[in-house]
């Protein structure tokens, strides 16, 4: 696998563009200069763990005993709360009170960009081919740069779309997010429950 196809590999399952409206959602109350240093954190966020999963993840997962299958139930049920609290907003929220304000961390950085797809990508890549472990941190930097493009863009789509269509828009999301949140979760559980080679 050379570095484009390596690039290309973890731009997908990173999936920016599929974030988007996740990121205009659950940062849409902050002021645009709040907005881009939120991005930004997250992002950062993001990328370090991933750096980080393909230098020590798959040894982490194996001194705790963590089953691959965790990462995706885990996400999935984190992802479903999230979709929740979009589709129906006037509920109380399942998190802290200052999550709406500037989240941290959840749900942008982890499950959204940094997700178990992403996580269990960077470590196999590490651990299963003979992709360098450099090589791997220059992908990511690549698709750091670019996630990070789209996501500052992104406040431009919230302005022209006006809040009728940014309620739409986090709904729609919401429901996107939640189809995701089940699959992630049913594919977990085939995961664990499917026979070994």
């Amino acid at each position: 696998m050379n570095f484009t196809e390596l690039a290309v590999l973890l731009f997908l399952v990173s999936d920016p563009f599929g974030n988007l409206p996740l990121v205009l959602a659950t940062l849409r109350n902050l002021p645009p200069r709040d907005y881009r240093r939120a991005v930004v954190r997250e992002t950062v966020a993001a990328f370090v763990l991933l750096a980080l999963s393909a230098w020590l993840g798959q040894a982490f997962l194996q001194r705790f005993g963590i089953a691959e299958a965790s990462l995706h139930v885990a996400g999935g049920i984190v992802l479903f709360i999230i979709s929740l609290r979009m589709i129906f907003p006037g509920q109380k929220d399942a998190v802290d009170e200052g999550y709406q304000e500037d989240p941290w961390f959840v749900p942008i950085a982890v499950p959204a960009i940094a997700g178990p797809a992403a996580i269990t990508t960077v470590m196999v890549l590490k651990t299963q081919t003979r992709v360098g472990v450099y090589e791997v941190y220059g992908a990511l930097a690549v698709v750091f740069v670019l996630s990070l493009i789209i996501f500052i863009a992104g406040r431009r789509v919230a302005e022209w779309l006006k809040p009728t269509g940014m309620n739409a828009m986090e709904r729609l999301a919401g429901m996107l997010l939640c189809l995701l949140a089940v699959n992630m979760t049913l594919f977990g559980i085939r995961l664990y429950f499917s026979p070994g080679p």
